[in-house]
């Protein structure tokens, strides 16, 4: 019989240690009694079966079944120290405290403090926007842009100078480039200069051709002087020649009168030299007529 009753014992304990669920219930003195639910208290622990249980305060927090009499105090977000009010804060769930904008928590799990998120400054660019457990990445702006503002979303590309002419070349990270008139730069000097030797080139040629025209026509010039003499002899040739043709005519025969003429020449192709210069006829000594000479006897 004592064995029986042994065995009866163990089975009706192990039913109740089986039918006490540990997240809801709890033992007290050989008993298993309910746990008041989430966002809630116990008031006395008068009751094993129906416990009396009450809702937690603002700014309370019960998130599990338990059987204790206070509720657990949500964290306090003071906004002097840049945190956020909580409004309306969770009874059943701890509610974290949230940093304003323009602040995040140094701890992920545990927001305890809140830092200033950096500021990019000109020169920079933001790559990536501060969150509120993030700081602010910023960036410095490439080789040909620039950013006069913080926090500056993009870097602007410097201005291109129009006709090769510029001030501040090449502007700076925080400047943009500056394009003004009245001053050339590398290329435009290389232009001047091109353009300059272009017209020496073609004084230089034509100073020489000027030189070589010029000594053509003093050759030009200087043969002519000699035309006229040589037509002056070619003029006493012909008269000579016609002295002796009159000598050999009959002696009855007279002679022809030869008309002087005293006037200007009028220009002909035989009488004009190559520069369109009339020569001037040179006479040579008086004609001398042949007369009949008396026979002596």
């Amino acid at each position: 019989m004592k064995t029986v009753a042994i065995l009866c014992l163990l089975v009706t304990l192990l039913y109740l240690v089986s039918c006490c669920e540990e997240e809801t219930h709890y033992r007290k003195q050989d008993k298993c009694c309910k746990k008041c639910g989430p966002g809630k208290r116990m008031l006395v622990d008068d009751n094993c079966e129906d416990p009396r249980c009450q809702d937690c305060k603002d700014g309370e927090y019960q998130s599990g079944y338990t059987n204790k009499t206070k509720c657990e105090r949500q964290p306090s977000c003071d906004p002097n120290l840049h945190f956020q009010q909580q409004m309306n804060p969770s009874k059943t769930s701890l509610s974290k405290c949230e940093c304003k904008p323009g602040y995040y928590c140094t701890q992920y799990d545990d927001c305890n403090t809140c830092r200033e998120h950096k500021v990019c400054k000109p020169g920079q660019r933001v790559v990536t926007k501060g969150s509120p457990v993030s700081d602010t990445v910023c960036e410095a702006c490439k080789n040909g842009t620039f950013s006069t503002q913080e926090s500056a979303d993009t870097c602007k590309e410097w201005a291109i100078c129009e006709y090769g002419y510029d001030k501040n070349a090449p502007g700076s990270l925080t400047s943009d480039r500056i394009c003004v008139e009245g001053r050339p730069t590398q290329r435009g000097v290389i232009v001047v200069g091109v353009v300059v030797l272009l017209l020496i080139l073609i004084a230089g040629v034509a100073a020489i051709l000027y030189m070589t025209k010029r000594h053509k026509c003093w050759k030009k010039i200087k043969l002519p002087e000699q035309a006229p003499k040589i037509a002056g002899l070619n003029i006493r040739r012909l008269h000579q020649d016609a002295d002796v043709e009159r000598a050999i005519q009959p002696l009855n025969q007279q002679p022809e009168e030869v008309d002087e003429i005293n006037g200007p020449v009028s220009p002909t192709p035989s009488n004009v030299t190559e520069n369109g210069n009339v020569v001037e006829q040179e006479w040579g000594k008086e004609p001398v007529y042949p007369s009949a000479e008396s026979n002596s006897y």
